[in-house]
């Protein structure tokens, strides 16, 4: 993609001046350099690679001035800059243009986006569709255009934007991709700790988190990029305060109002769906500035099949829909958005003669909370505990009595991160125990487990309020790599008796259609399946 620059000459028409000068020459327009000169610039060039290479890349001569500067050190690449003009020369206004050749070339769904008129474009995108690749460079050209514009000096800077993401940590891909696309010879400096560049013709572009909404006022903003939208929190205060900014006289191509570009994945029907319907047109609420897109992962041309119909089936029916087809599901991320329908258990929580019992055993130091749930062979969560505080003394001999109690019960127990010391001790009180290792595999099989036994209503437990908090606050994320990762939507919240459901619901039914795959796993001793 060819991008063109209004305010610097082409590169080949550039003449050192300095060179010239060391020869004891100065050329007209029309004269031709002699041989001399030749001579003096070949050797003042090897001069100036020879001053790079002996301060590893730090420091260079300026073609332009002939002065020494120093280059940038760019921690995300382990490496300096490379300009080949120190700042002050990059700066500066000139006439002419030069052009620049972006490495990306957009698939017919990022040709849509790029071809749109609208003012405001939001993107509701499967993942892996390559929505910030399209949004970075979308981005980028509008940027430029704005930059080539007659601009008073009452805007300070020239032309300001944003790129916001949820957090910093998910900012980074982006800081990469900016620094990836964006033209190198127009960049004029970087504050990498700041995660910010300064451009040709008096341009800033800033890298922001969205963490705190009330830090993104108090500036004129010329174009935003909102990514992963619908995980910002408090979403529809951060677009107030945005599109004020927007707003500012002045702002924008040609002082009409600041342009925004929004991507996401769907997050249930929140802030980002309102927007979302802002952009379609059959819609009541739609807006004739905004244009919104829905693309499924299927949509990206260069996406590996396979991986799509691995993803089909290994992910529930809800993950597949939101995360791979990109609808807006009303439960958004949750695991078990009908946790309260099962929580209809009101009998006894006494043990029936000749029934079989399991108890499912999430045990945790005494700073944090142990789950224990005892169910039957009808599916039914006839006791749930919480313990915050105790020793594992209390726990262990707890345990040993719950489990005779239910008729010998078997314990099933997770002992990631604890190792073998906690089921050796309940085995020598003489319990049946079976120890869990949580790895992704095996977690995700038992989390979808759990998950099919409450959306079908096959199971049944007490309505305890710290229960169904958990299950409720119990969602996924998909990583970069593609895998779900499952989790309390914040860090302050516990999962044990998330984790005690599924250990004591491990066996209750196979979950063949949930997770096929699993019995064309080879060479995996019988102990290591979850059934």
């Amino acid at each position: 993609m060819a991008l063109c620059q209004r305010g610097l000459p082409p590169l080949a028409s550039c003449v050192r001046a300095f060179l010239l000068e060391g020869a004891g020459y100065m050329p007209s327009n029309n004269d031709k350099i002699p041989s001399t000169v030749s001579r003096v610039h070949r050797k003042i060039h090897r001069i100036a690679d020879k001053i790079e290479a002996d301060s590893g890349g730090k420091k260079a001569i300026c073609k332009k001035c002939g002065n020494l500067f120093e280059q940038i050190w760019i921690e995300e690449y382990n490496d300096y800059t490379d300009f080949d003009m120190c700042e002050e020369c990059r700066t500066r206004n000139y006439k002419g243009t030069q052009k620049a050749v972006i490495p990306y070339e957009p698939h017919w769904g990022q040709k849509l986006v790029h071809e749109s008129k609208a003012r405001f474009k939001l993107l509701n995108c499967g993942t892996r569709w390559g929505k910030d690749r399209c949004m970075t460079n979308e981005y980028i050209m509008r940027f430029v255009e704005m930059l080539n514009e007659d601009r008073g000096p009452d805007l300070v800077p020239a032309v300001y934007g944003w790129i916001i993401a949820p957090t910093y940590t998910m900012a980074r891909q982006n800081w990469r991709e900016l620094l990836t696309f964006f033209p190198r010879q127009w960049i004029t400096n970087y504050w990498v700790s700041d995660r910010m560049i300064s451009t040709v013709n008096d341009g800033i572009i800033e890298v922001r988190s969205a963490d705190d909404p009330e830090a993104l006022v108090g500036v004129g903003l010329d174009i935003v990029l909102i990514t992963e939208a619908a995980r910002i929190k408090y979403f529809d205060q951060v677009w107030i305060n945005i599109e004020n900014r927007l707003m500012s006289p002045g702002r924008g191509p040609k002082g009409k109002g600041g342009i925004g570009l929004i991507n996401s994945s769907p997050r249930g029907r929140n802030f980002f769906y309102t927007m979302y319907k802002w952009g379609q047109k059959d819609d009541p609420d739609y807006d004739p500035e905004w244009e919104s897109w829905r693309f499924t992962s299927y949509d990206n041309p260069y996406i590996d099949r396979n991986w799509l119909e691995r993803a089909k089936k290994r992910y529930p029916e809800r993950i597949f829909r939101q995360e791979i087809m990109a609808e807006f599901l009303a439960e958004g991320n949750s695991v078990f958005p009908t946790a309260k329908d099962c929580a209809t258990y009101t009998g006894s929580d006494e043990p029936e003669p000749g029934e079989e019992y399991i108890i499912g055993y999430d045990p945790a130091k005494s700073i944090d909370n142990s789950g224990v749930v005892v169910r039957n062979s009808k599916g039914q969560a006839v006791r749930v505990e919480q313990w915050k505080g105790k020793d594992w003394t209390y726990q262990f001999d707890t345990i040993a009595y719950l489990s005779q109690k239910y008729n010998n019960a078997r314990v099933i127990l997770d002992k990631t991160g604890l190792g073998e010391t906690i089921p050796e001790q309940l085995t020598l009180r003489g319990l049946e125990v079976e120890a869990i290792f949580f790895s992704n595999q095996i977690k995700e099989q038992l989390v979808n487990n759990l998950a099919m036994l409450i959306e079908q209503k096959i199971i049944v437990y007490p309505n305890y309020e710290p229960l169904i908090n958990e299950l409720l606050d119990y969602e996924y994320s998909i990583t970069e790599s593609g895998l779900i990762r499952y989790h309390s939507s914040t860090a302050r919240k516990h999962d044990d008796l998330v984790t005690a459901m599924m250990l004591a619901f491990k066996n209750f039914i196979i979950s063949e259609v949930t997770i096929p795959w699993i019995v064309k796993v080879g060479n995996v001793k019988r102990s290591d399946v979850v059934a």
